[in-house]
């Protein structure tokens, strides 16, 4: 069956190397659209446990197009082929996502597809319908797919405690991947907030130790929630500029996300100069670390290192950097 995923624009693919676990006859994905493709021989429900996935659907299809007419008469096409998921007593909306400039809306998608879809006889209802149809519109391709689960997949079963900046799950998963932490590996997390980036290494590889460091003592707490059922966490009420006082060297990998410095503009620098220091001084020999922040330059010219990765990608508002590097 034929398949659209969804997912942080700029980890197209990192999905298309987790559908490689699954039967998966074909995927392509662009860098950016934030949807991958692919044509996998599973029924739907097998897809809904994907790390890095945020919906999936089935696909109808798509194409190249321009203009609002030329949108509406690929959405047309393409729902033609989904005769048997609607009848004439289900009911069905028209979703539209539109990324990039055009000289038309998501609303006018929504109501010309949904015009036709109404006089083909089917029952339109814009508030909780049987049949969601997405016509997505990425700079000037369009992809037309039907949502199989409306919940989205980053909602994770372990959160108790949520965290007033937390990190997305996918893009935590995604930096565990890079991170590669090897069985009796301790990996640490300075900033570790509700502890989002720890529990998602810790399920992608649980025979290492994680360390999670936050100076806030309520958010401490609340990654003592999150992360009940991992017991090969550990928690630690410490400020991670100073961590090195109190530890010695343990840290055999980092995996955090630190504060990106909106609200302490002029300050960023150093903060990110002295989490540096710490990884140094807590580092088990030489040390691999991966971090996400829009402020990748004042990040890379304070800690150093060896820069092995690097990939922008789009995630709650911001153009972000994930870095990957090797502090010795």
């Amino acid at each position: 069956m034929k398949y659209l995923i969804t997912t942080v624009p700029g980890l197209e693919d990192f999905v298309i190397e987790e559908l490689t676990h699954l039967p998966t006859r074909c995927a392509q994905g662009r860098y950016m659209s934030g949807r991958v493709v692919a044509e996998v021989d599973v029924e739907p429900a097998q897809l809904s446990g994907l790390k890095t996935a945020e919906k999936f659907g089935i696909y109808l299809g798509g194409g190249r197009a321009e203009t609002l007419e030329e949108v509406v008469a690929l959405a047309r096409e393409a729902i033609q082929q989904a005769a048997k998921y609607l009848t004439k007593n289900t009911t069905a909306a028209i979703r539209t996502e539109r990324v990039g400039v055009h000289d038309f809306t998501s609303r006018d998608v929504e109501r010309e597809v949904g015009k036709w879809l109404k006089a083909g006889g089917y029952t339109v209802a814009l508030v909780d319908p049987d049949v969601e149809i997405n016509v997505d519109v990425v700079e000037n391709q369009v992809a037309v797919w039907i949502t199989v689960e409306k919940k989205s997949l980053k909602s994770r079963k372990w959160r108790m405690y949520e965290h007033y900046a937390s990190l997305n799950p996918i893009v935590a998963h995604a930096m565990a991947r890079l991170a590669k932490p090897k069985p009796g590996e301790t990996v640490c997390d300075l900033t570790c907030g509700g502890g989002t980036v720890v529990i998602e290494a810790a399920e992608l590889q649980p025979n290492a130790r994680y360390l999670c460091i936050d100076i806030s003592l309520r958010h401490v707490r609340g990654a003592a929630k999150n992360t009940a059922a991992y017991p090969q966490v550990d928690l630690l009420w410490f400020d991670s500029t100073k961590i090195q006082k109190v530890l010695r060297p343990i840290c055999d990998r980092y995996i955090f996300n630190p504060p990106y410095g909106f609200r302490i503009p002029s300050r960023v620098g150093k903060l990110y100069r002295l989490l540096g220091e710490a990884m140094r001084a807590l580092a088990r020999g030489c040390a691999t670390y991966v971090v996400i922040t829009p402020r990748h330059k004042t990040f890379q010219s304070q800690v150093g290192g060896e820069i092995i990765f690097k990939r922008v990608i789009y995630q709650g508002g911001l153009y972000s950097h994930i870095i990957a590097g090797r502090l010795c």
